[in-house]
Protein backbone atom coordinates (compact mmCIF):
# COMPACT_ATOMS: atom_id res chain seq x y z
CA UNK A 1 0.00 0.00 0.00
CA UNK A 2 1.08 3.57 -0.43
CA UNK A 3 -0.31 7.11 0.15
CA UNK A 4 -1.03 8.64 3.61
CA UNK A 5 -3.31 7.44 6.27
CA UNK A 6 -4.70 9.44 9.74
CA UNK A 7 -5.62 8.19 12.28
CA UNK A 8 -7.52 9.04 15.88
CA UNK A 9 -7.01 7.78 19.27
CA UNK A 10 -3.63 6.70 17.23
CA UNK A 11 -1.27 6.78 20.16
CA UNK A 12 -2.83 3.89 22.01
CA UNK A 13 -4.82 0.53 21.71
CA UNK A 14 -6.91 -0.08 18.79
CA UNK A 15 -5.26 3.12 16.86
CA UNK A 16 -1.92 2.32 17.53
CA UNK A 17 -1.44 -1.04 16.44
CA UNK A 18 -3.46 0.24 12.99
CA UNK A 19 -0.29 2.70 12.67
CA UNK A 20 1.56 -0.40 12.73
CA UNK A 21 -0.36 -2.39 10.41
CA UNK A 22 -0.43 0.47 8.22
CA UNK A 23 3.50 0.30 7.92
CA UNK A 24 4.01 -3.27 7.88
CA UNK A 25 2.14 -3.34 4.07
CA UNK A 26 3.83 -0.23 2.64
CA UNK A 27 2.34 2.98 4.30
CA UNK A 28 4.93 5.28 4.90
CA UNK A 29 3.15 8.40 5.83
CA UNK A 30 0.77 8.90 8.66
CA UNK A 31 -0.55 11.06 10.54
CA UNK A 32 -1.07 9.92 14.61
CA UNK A 33 -3.43 12.36 16.24
CA UNK A 34 -4.62 11.50 20.12
CA UNK A 35 -5.26 13.41 23.22
CA UNK A 36 -2.47 12.82 25.18
CA UNK A 37 0.74 14.23 24.11
CA UNK A 38 2.68 11.90 26.42
CA UNK A 39 1.45 8.85 24.41
CA UNK A 40 2.09 10.52 21.06
CA UNK A 41 5.53 11.17 22.03
CA UNK A 42 6.50 7.38 23.42
CA UNK A 43 4.68 5.69 21.14
CA UNK A 44 5.97 8.06 18.25
CA UNK A 45 9.81 7.08 19.01
CA UNK A 46 8.76 3.61 19.41
CA UNK A 47 7.49 3.60 15.36
CA UNK A 48 10.98 5.01 14.49
CA UNK A 49 13.04 2.98 17.09
CA UNK A 50 11.05 -0.51 15.38
CA UNK A 51 11.94 0.04 11.88
CA UNK A 52 14.36 -2.09 9.92
CA UNK A 53 17.64 -0.51 9.17
CA UNK A 54 16.87 1.79 5.83
CA UNK A 55 13.23 1.63 6.25
CA UNK A 56 12.35 5.35 6.60
CA UNK A 57 8.62 6.31 8.58
CA UNK A 58 7.26 9.60 7.99
CA UNK A 59 5.19 10.65 10.91
CA UNK A 60 3.30 13.68 12.28
CA UNK A 61 1.62 13.59 15.54
CA UNK A 62 -0.58 16.08 16.59
CA UNK A 63 -2.51 16.75 20.21
CA UNK A 64 -6.02 16.76 19.58
CA UNK A 65 -9.40 16.62 21.16
CA UNK A 66 -11.46 15.76 18.75
CA UNK A 67 -14.57 17.41 20.44
CA UNK A 68 -13.23 20.65 19.16
CA UNK A 69 -14.08 21.14 15.61
CA UNK A 70 -11.84 24.39 15.52
CA UNK A 71 -8.96 22.15 16.40
CA UNK A 72 -10.02 19.45 13.99
CA UNK A 73 -9.83 21.82 10.79
CA UNK A 74 -6.26 23.08 12.11
CA UNK A 75 -5.21 18.95 12.58
CA UNK A 76 -6.28 18.63 9.10
CA UNK A 77 -4.98 21.37 7.64
CA UNK A 78 -1.73 20.49 8.77
CA UNK A 79 -1.92 17.07 7.95
CA UNK A 80 -2.35 18.01 3.97
CA UNK A 81 0.89 20.69 4.32
CA UNK A 82 2.58 18.38 5.54
CA UNK A 83 1.83 15.22 3.26
CA UNK A 84 -0.68 16.76 0.35
CA UNK A 85 -3.06 14.47 0.55
CA UNK A 86 -5.02 12.08 2.76
CA UNK A 87 -6.06 8.45 1.56
CA UNK A 88 -6.59 6.65 4.49
CA UNK A 89 -8.27 8.02 7.40
CA UNK A 90 -9.32 5.77 10.98
CA UNK A 91 -11.71 7.24 13.23
CA UNK A 92 -10.73 5.28 16.54
CA UNK A 93 -10.70 7.74 19.47
CA UNK A 94 -13.36 6.73 22.16
CA UNK A 95 -14.08 6.82 25.71
CA UNK A 96 -17.25 5.28 28.10
CA UNK A 97 -18.84 6.30 31.30
CA UNK A 98 -20.66 3.67 32.82
CA UNK A 99 -23.96 4.44 34.38
CA UNK A 100 -28.05 3.79 34.96
CA UNK A 101 -29.71 5.36 31.90
CA UNK A 102 -31.60 7.14 34.56
CA UNK A 103 -28.56 8.13 36.89
CA UNK A 104 -26.24 9.57 34.36
CA UNK A 105 -24.69 13.09 34.98
CA UNK A 106 -25.05 15.58 31.89
CA UNK A 107 -21.66 16.47 31.49
CA UNK A 108 -20.35 12.05 31.78
CA UNK A 109 -23.40 11.60 29.02
CA UNK A 110 -22.62 14.91 27.19
CA UNK A 111 -18.59 13.76 27.07
CA UNK A 112 -19.33 10.14 25.90
CA UNK A 113 -21.72 11.31 23.02
CA UNK A 114 -19.45 14.54 22.05
CA UNK A 115 -16.34 12.04 21.83
CA UNK A 116 -17.73 9.44 20.52
CA UNK A 117 -19.89 10.93 17.46
CA UNK A 118 -19.70 14.23 17.54
CA UNK A 119 -15.90 13.35 17.43
CA UNK A 120 -16.43 11.17 14.39
CA UNK A 121 -18.57 13.48 12.56
CA UNK A 122 -15.83 16.37 13.13
CA UNK A 123 -12.99 14.43 11.64
CA UNK A 124 -15.33 12.84 8.82
CA UNK A 125 -16.59 16.03 7.80
CA UNK A 126 -12.95 17.50 7.06
CA UNK A 127 -11.34 14.37 5.73
CA UNK A 128 -14.15 14.24 3.16
CA UNK A 129 -13.78 17.91 2.30
CA UNK A 130 -9.73 17.04 1.80
CA UNK A 131 -11.16 13.56 0.12
CA UNK A 132 -13.50 15.23 -2.44
CA UNK A 133 -10.36 17.67 -3.53
CA UNK A 134 -7.61 15.42 -4.51
CA UNK A 135 -7.05 13.14 -6.95
CA UNK A 136 -7.57 9.19 -7.14
CA UNK A 137 -4.50 7.04 -5.65
CA UNK A 138 -2.50 4.87 -7.93
CA UNK A 139 -4.15 2.07 -9.01
CA UNK A 140 -2.03 -0.98 -8.23
CA UNK A 141 -4.50 -3.11 -9.72
CA UNK A 142 -4.77 -3.84 -13.79
CA UNK A 143 -9.03 -3.35 -12.84
CA UNK A 144 -8.81 0.57 -12.48
CA UNK A 145 -12.34 0.35 -11.40
CA UNK A 146 -10.76 -0.15 -8.18
CA UNK A 147 -8.99 2.94 -7.97
CA UNK A 148 -10.42 4.86 -4.83
CA UNK A 149 -9.96 8.67 -3.79
CA UNK A 150 -9.87 7.67 -0.18
CA UNK A 151 -11.33 5.25 2.25
CA UNK A 152 -12.75 6.25 5.82
CA UNK A 153 -13.04 3.65 8.48
CA UNK A 154 -15.03 4.03 11.32
CA UNK A 155 -14.28 2.22 14.93
CA UNK A 156 -17.96 0.92 15.69
CA UNK A 157 -18.47 -1.96 18.68
CA UNK A 158 -20.48 -4.93 19.49
CA UNK A 159 -21.96 -2.25 20.98
CA UNK A 160 -23.68 -0.96 17.63
CA UNK A 161 -25.74 -3.71 17.90
CA UNK A 162 -26.74 -4.60 21.30
CA UNK A 163 -27.01 -3.00 24.75
CA UNK A 164 -24.70 -3.85 27.64
CA UNK A 165 -25.60 -2.94 30.99
CA UNK A 166 -25.09 0.79 32.66
CA UNK A 167 -23.24 1.55 29.49
CA UNK A 168 -25.83 3.93 27.64
CA UNK A 169 -24.12 6.60 26.51
CA UNK A 170 -21.60 4.74 24.67
CA UNK A 171 -24.00 2.15 23.21
CA UNK A 172 -25.83 5.17 22.05
CA UNK A 173 -23.31 7.16 20.44
CA UNK A 174 -21.84 3.83 18.46
CA UNK A 175 -25.14 3.00 17.30
CA UNK A 176 -25.25 6.42 15.80
CA UNK A 177 -22.10 5.61 14.03
CA UNK A 178 -23.49 2.58 12.41
CA UNK A 179 -25.77 5.53 10.78
CA UNK A 180 -23.18 8.16 9.98
CA UNK A 181 -21.33 5.51 8.28
CA UNK A 182 -23.77 4.09 6.18
CA UNK A 183 -25.02 7.11 5.35
CA UNK A 184 -21.23 8.59 4.08
CA UNK A 185 -20.85 5.69 2.00
CA UNK A 186 -24.09 6.33 0.14
CA UNK A 187 -23.55 10.30 -0.36
CA UNK A 188 -19.73 9.60 -1.60
CA UNK A 189 -19.85 6.96 -3.18
CA UNK A 190 -19.85 8.39 -7.01
CA UNK A 191 -16.74 10.18 -5.29
CA UNK A 192 -14.51 7.26 -5.67
CA UNK A 193 -14.75 7.46 -1.92
CA UNK A 194 -15.55 4.48 0.56
CA UNK A 195 -16.69 4.95 4.08
CA UNK A 196 -16.50 1.66 6.64
CA UNK A 197 -17.16 0.84 10.12
CA UNK A 198 -15.81 -2.14 12.09
CA UNK A 199 -17.13 -3.76 15.30
CA UNK A 200 -14.81 -5.25 17.43
CA UNK A 201 -15.65 -7.29 20.20
CA UNK A 202 -14.02 -7.38 23.51
CA UNK A 203 -10.32 -6.33 22.81
CA UNK A 204 -7.27 -5.79 25.40
CA UNK A 205 -6.81 -2.44 25.57
CA UNK A 206 -5.78 -0.35 28.37
CA UNK A 207 -9.70 0.31 28.41
CA UNK A 208 -10.79 -2.92 28.71
CA UNK A 209 -7.48 -3.82 31.16
CA UNK A 210 -7.82 -1.31 33.31
CA UNK A 211 -8.84 -2.11 37.28
CA UNK A 212 -12.32 -1.71 37.03
CA UNK A 213 -13.44 -3.42 33.49
CA UNK A 214 -10.72 -6.29 33.91
CA UNK A 215 -13.55 -8.31 35.26
CA UNK A 216 -16.14 -7.50 32.85
CA UNK A 217 -13.35 -8.55 30.21
CA UNK A 218 -12.79 -11.49 31.71
CA UNK A 219 -16.76 -12.93 31.89
CA UNK A 220 -17.18 -11.83 28.52
CA UNK A 221 -14.63 -13.49 27.09
CA UNK A 222 -15.56 -16.83 28.67
CA UNK A 223 -17.29 -19.69 25.62
CA UNK A 224 -20.50 -19.19 26.87
CA UNK A 225 -20.24 -14.99 25.81
CA UNK A 226 -17.22 -15.04 23.30
CA UNK A 227 -17.26 -18.45 20.93
CA UNK A 228 -13.71 -18.55 20.43
CA UNK A 229 -13.28 -18.44 24.52
CA UNK A 230 -10.77 -15.36 24.95
CA UNK A 231 -10.17 -11.45 24.24
CA UNK A 232 -9.00 -10.28 20.51
CA UNK A 233 -5.90 -8.22 20.46
CA UNK A 234 -5.69 -5.03 19.07
CA UNK A 235 -3.58 -5.67 16.41
CA UNK A 236 -6.87 -8.78 14.99
CA UNK A 237 -8.88 -5.44 14.43
CA UNK A 238 -5.97 -3.51 13.21
CA UNK A 239 -5.43 -5.96 10.07
CA UNK A 240 -8.73 -5.72 9.26
CA UNK A 241 -8.89 -2.38 9.10
CA UNK A 242 -5.83 -1.82 6.88
CA UNK A 243 -7.99 -3.93 4.43
CA UNK A 244 -11.07 -2.15 4.67
CA UNK A 245 -8.85 0.76 3.53
CA UNK A 246 -7.14 -1.02 1.10
CA UNK A 247 -7.92 -1.45 -2.65
CA UNK A 248 -8.42 -5.71 -1.82
CA UNK A 249 -11.46 -4.05 -0.57
CA UNK A 250 -12.60 -1.85 -3.27
CA UNK A 251 -16.23 -3.13 -3.29
CA UNK A 252 -16.71 -2.65 0.27
CA UNK A 253 -19.11 -0.05 1.04
CA UNK A 254 -21.24 0.99 3.71
CA UNK A 255 -20.59 -2.28 5.66
CA UNK A 256 -20.49 -2.85 9.37
CA UNK A 257 -17.53 -5.85 9.88
CA UNK A 258 -17.70 -7.64 13.01
CA UNK A 259 -14.72 -8.55 14.04
CA UNK A 260 -15.45 -9.97 18.12
CA UNK A 261 -14.61 -13.66 17.76
CA UNK A 262 -18.62 -15.14 17.34
CA UNK A 263 -19.80 -12.70 20.08
CA UNK A 264 -22.49 -11.55 18.32
CA UNK A 265 -23.43 -14.96 16.82
CA UNK A 266 -25.11 -16.08 19.91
Amino acid sequence: MEGVAFITGGASGIGAATAQAFISKGVKSLVLVDINQDNLDTFSQKLINDQEEGVKIDLLTLQCDVTDEIAIKEVIKKAVEKFGRIDYAVNSAGITNKSKVGEYKTEDWNRVINVNQNGVFYCMREELAQMEKQNYLTCKSKDKCRAQRGSIVNVCSINSFVAAKRNAAYVTSKHAIVGLTKTCALDYAEQGIRCNGIAPGYIETPITLSPQNIEVLKKSTQPEKTPQGRPGIPEEIADVIVFLCSEGASYVNGAIWEVDGGFLTL
